[in-house]
């Protein structure tokens, strides 16, 4: 039976919406085994079995020429934009050489095409080919490089969310914005919002050609940017610092690399998103433990043998996170990469990923070495500190070592009981911690274990804590955060009304009120105890 997907199966998934079979064959024995992406002005080794993107690629003449190229390597299908030009040279080329050619629906996206194909392997892997990512031309570092010799001006090359991805080696001579930028691999909100409302990347993203723009904040020097798109899909842009607009010589150097980079960017983009959709199987894999957890650490790529490890879960407090969106996934998305960066320098075949709304990382264990959590303390404890102002609030669970794969998913459980314990600190007045593991917060999670025993204990049941939270939702006060920090205080009016931030009088009036709304006896200990209830996430 060939491995790989047929052709045939492709047009019955996405025929009605994304493609036409134009010509050559398209049965059940016509497969293909990788996905590429290649362009006119590439000149790159194709590998055989290839279902070849032909980003770029228009009229029948160009359709043929590259029929020829790929025929000569093996490939067996070729996507091209349509409406495409489809002649009988077309045809009898596609039937000799047996290509499938099939044309993708105007305004549709080529990554989301190679992310719907995903060919896969006997063993059930995704197999994707980035053809010539490594060849220098398509280095985006080199290019940008290359373009900065051309027009004597520092170069950077973003994606549409304005983060640097690849920049030329002089930017000394740029001024603080391009610095700064080039130092945070990103361009600050700041001057994004500032090119935002003179309509400056509106105008680059919309012109063929490349744009000159003044200086767009005081200090910063006037720039030449080219968009970066492969065909009708707009990957990104290409910014120069410029003190004059480029003569026409310069711009088709800059239109021409900006061709050549969106190759690179797609293909990148294709091989990132195949990346990630492994990882986040993996990890999902790793927390539930049991044989699954065994599978999934075959694909750690660990020089040794794994015996155990121990999982991670970071994640923002519950007080004041924002809402679920697809800017906030991707910010938690790239603190996860992030992280996994950093703590694969120490810790290696360490791997992370964001499931919902909590980043996940798994951190392998070995039978011949004794588990010491010091490192993780300590590179995590700087991680959390070196994050930016959006993130700075971010805190990291360390569930227990486990000594076997199988039982990573009691480690999970650990990580996330410590996660909840620091989520529901947070602006509490109760001293924070940023990282920790059970024994840091052991009677907190304590507490927190017997609150979710309480909660369930008698459905239907309105107990003093029940009632304090619906005064608080009618009201729209924060009685229950004051009772929450007295009790974390033992007690204590000083400790707690420093921690609050008001007034000891403030905080024994609020005790009062807090005993009228619950009907309780805030001096009897065995009336507290239903108050031990704290508001958690």
């Amino acid at each position: 039976m060939p491995k790989g997907d047929s052709i045939s199966a492709v047009l019955e998934r996405l025929g009605n919406s994304l493609l036409t079979h134009e010509a050559g064959p398209a049965g059940e024995t016509q497969v293909f085994e990788h996905v590429t992406v290649l362009s006119p002005i590439d000149d790159v080794p194709i590998p055989t079995g290839a279902l070849v993107l032909g980003v770029g690629v228009q009229g029948a003449h160009g359709i043929a020429e590259l029929l020829g190229r790929i025929g000569a390597a093996g490939a067996s299908a070729l996507v091209v934009r349509g409406p495409a030009e489809i002649d009988s040279d077309v045809h009898a080329l596609a039937t000799r050489e047996s290509i499938s050619v099939l044309s993708l629906v105007g305004g549709a996206s080529w990554l989301h095409l190679a992310t719907l194909l995903r060919p896969r392997s006997a063993d059930g892997e995704d197999r994707w080919t980035a053809v010539g990512t490594a060849d220098a031309e398509l280095d985006l570092f080199k290019i940008a490089n290359s373009l900065s010799g051309l027009l004597d001006a520092p170069v950077t090359i973003e994606d549409r969310d304005s983060r640097i991805l690849a920049f030329s080696a002089d930017q000394a001579r740029a001024d603080e914005a391009r610095k700064a930028s080039v130092l945070g691999q990103q361009v600050p909100n700041v001057y994004q919002t500032s090119l935002t409302s003179l309509g400056i990347f509106r105008k680059v993203y919309t012109s063929a050609r490349p744009l000159f723009s003044e200086p767009f904040v005081p200090g910063a020097q006037p720039r030449v940017a080219c968009r970066v798109a492969a065909g009708d899909e707009l990957l990104g842009s290409i910014w120069a610092v410029a003190e004059e607009p480029l003569s026409a010589v310069h711009e088709e150097a800059m239109m021409e690399a900006a061709n050549v980079a969106a190759i690179a960017m797609l293909r990148s983009r294709i091989a990132a998103d195949a990346a990630h959709r492994v990882r986040l199987a993996t990890v999902a894999a790793l927390l539930e433990g049991g044989q699954p957890a065994w599978q999934a650490a075959q694909k750690l790529r660990s020089p040794r043998a794994v015996a155990g490890g121990y999982v991670l879960a970071a994640g923002l407090p519950s007080e004041g996170r924002a809402p679920s969106s697809p800017t906030a996934t991707a910010g938690l998305d790239h603190v996860a990469n992030s992280l996994m960066m950093l703590l694969r320098g120490e810790l290696p075949s360490t791997i992370c990923a964001l499931l919902g709304e909590t980043i996940y990382g798994v951190v392998p264990t070995y039978a011949d070495e004794t588990v010491d959590l010091s490192a993780i303390r300590r590179l995590t404890s700087g991680f959390v500190q070196r994050l930016g102002r959006d993130w700075r609030r971010l805190v990291i669970g360390i569930g227990a070592p486990v000594d076997r794969l199988a039982d990573l998913n009691r480690s999970r459980d650990d990580a996330d009981l410590v996660l909840r314990v620091l989520r529901s600190s947070a602006g509490t007045g109760t001293p924070q911690l940023r990282v920790a593991t059970r024994e840091d917060v052991y009677a907190r999670s304590l507490l927190l274990r017997l609150s979710d025993l309480l909660a369930g204990d008698v459905p239907g049941y309105a107990g003093p804590l029940d009632r304090l939270r619906d005064y608080d939702q009618t009201h729209d006060s924060a009685l229950s955060q004051t009772l929450r920090c007295w009790l974390d205080n033992f007690g204590d009016i000083s400790a707690a009304s420093e921690r609050l931030h008001i007034h000891k009088n403030t905080l024994r009036y609020r005790l009062k009120r807090i005993a009228e709304v619950t009907r309780a006896d805030l001096n009897d200990a065995e009336t507290r105890l239903p108050c031990l209830r704290a508001p958690v996430s």
